[in-house]
């Protein structure tokens, strides 16, 4: 008979920029597996190769009721990233399943790239190097950062970094978000308003809400508020956006511009592909060396403590 396995690793590039994930598991003295599929795992992967297994450093995968259900064994499910909005939390909780994840180390890697959208759209790289990639010598006129506003929706980890970042660049920041740190705002002159103040204000609007924190979304009513020529920037959740809409008003010119990381169907083949103006990326924010390599790290290291009753991680559930 085959021995229980402690730990299942779920993810298909674990250990793919450095082996240091993988050696924290082979020095903690728990048994573990790695899937080694090459693909991501479904709900019927993880049953089938971890029904006995006591953790798992999870991705992006969907943990239902009854999916937990099958995992009579599951102890802990660690999510390398902050969205754990796949996971069923009451379930998980009536069947006495933590679940940690990794909030810290994203943080940067997406502030950096809200940013270079920020800037590229301003500056209308899409259709500059459309342009030029076609041999038309043409130049188009931009705008600086500098004296605009910038409406953070959400005032997190994320939103904190990409305040600074445009701070830097001589951007005035306000700030929407349904349980805000005060002190923080005042501290680092960010002004508190309203999501309806926030987008008539705004020169650029940039979502960074977390799932369930607050009711926010952008369809045909936001976007008449919003201030004409204005830019969305969505690095939240694909479901926050009503891509119709905001297709329409770019095709308008109701606004100016767009970057979006995530969408409400992935892949993403919707009408914003169609549409000059946008920075379109699939969803990979956090998809560089370093901050994998961290997050993968802080999971395991997370794990590996609550299987052995250490403190050390963190916990949403």
């Amino acid at each position: 008979m085959t021995a229980p396995t402690d730990i299942l690793v779920t993810l298909s590039t674990f250990g793919e920029y450095s082996d240091e994930p993988v050696r924290l598991l082979e020095a903690s003295g728990l048994s573990f597996k790695i899937n080694g599929s090459g693909k991501r795992m479904d709900p019927a992967d993880v049953i089938r190769e971890g029904g006995s297994c006591r953790g798992l450093v999870a991705g992006v995968e969907k943990y239902s009721a009854d999916t937990l259900a099958q995992l009579p064994g599951l102890r802990c499910i660690s999510r390398v990233g902050v969205g754990v909005d796949a996971i069923d939390l009451a379930e998980a909780k009536k069947r006495g399943v933590a679940v940690i994840n990794t909030p810290d180390e994203p943080a940067q890697a997406v502030a950096e790239l809200t940013l270079g959208m920020i800037l590229g759209l301003l500056r209308r790289l899409p259709q500059l190097t459309t342009l030029t990639r076609d041999r038309a010598w043409k130049r188009m006129p931009g705008n600086l950062l500098a004296g605009k506003t910038v409406g953070l929706v959400g005032l997190g980890r994320i939103g904190r970094r990409v305040a600074g970042l445009v701070q830097a660049f001589s951007a005035r920041v306000i700030a929407a978000d349904p349980f805000p740190d005060q002190a923080w705002a005042k501290d680092h002159d960010v002004e508190l308003a309203s999501f309806d103040d926030l987008l008539e204000r705004s020169d650029i609007v940039s979502l960074h809400a977390s799932a369930g924190s607050t009711k926010v979304f952008i369809g045909p009513a936001q976007i008449d508020r919003m201030k004409p020529g204005a830019f969305l920037i969505n690095m939240a959740r694909g479901d926050m956006v009503d891509d119709n809409a905001l297709a329409q008003a770019l095709a308008s010119g109701r606004l100016a511009g767009a970057g979006l990381d995530v969408f409400p169907q992935e892949p993403y083949t919707g009408p914003l592909c169609d549409q000059e103006a946008v920075i379109l990326t699939p969803h990979e924010a956090t998809l560089n060396h370093e901050t994998r390599v961290q997050m993968e790290v802080k999971a395991t290291q997370g794990l590996i403590r609550f299987l052995k009753g250490e403190d050390g991680f963190n916990r949403v559930a």
